[in-house]
């Protein structure tokens, strides 16, 4: 698998343009689409930071979505992984929007905590690269 600092940038793009629209035109459906691209973009950050550091690396543990599984894995690995305190607190959150935002009726995250998350992640982009 090869990712790209494009591909983590076009997540954070399209979640940011998702909770810009959402506040404009109040369609909830808006807020799914960015928790969606919040939560690829925290994966792909541990994941780009794995394939990057590791020679070696367990296909079992990286084929998955769950953001806490990644986060043990990488800390495991012993590379000193940047993750920022709050995708670690927030983790079975996050995973959760993976799914939940695509699939669950009543799936909701509150505005100020997606754009808290995007803050962090973009944050958290810039120190990776």
């Amino acid at each position: 698998m090869i990712l790209t600092k494009g591909i983590i940038r076009a997540d954070l793009i399209a979640a940011d343009q998702a909770i810009e629209f959402y506040e404009k035109n109040k369609i909830k459906d808006m807020k799914n689409i960015a928790a969606y691209h919040l939560q690829q973009a925290a994966e792909k950050l541990i994941k780009i930071q794995i394939y990057a550091n590791c020679k070696q690396i367990s296909n079992s543990q990286m084929y998955t979505h769950n953001i806490e599984r990644l986060i043990v894995y990488a800390d495991s690995l012993g590379f000193g992984a940047v993750i920022p305190e709050y995708i670690r607190s927030h983790s079975l959150e996050i995973t959760d929007w993976e799914a939940g935002s695509r699939y669950d009726f009543g799936f909701s995250v509150r505005a100020d905590v997606l754009k808290k998350t995007l803050n962090i992640i973009k944050t958290w982009e810039k120190q990776i690269f």
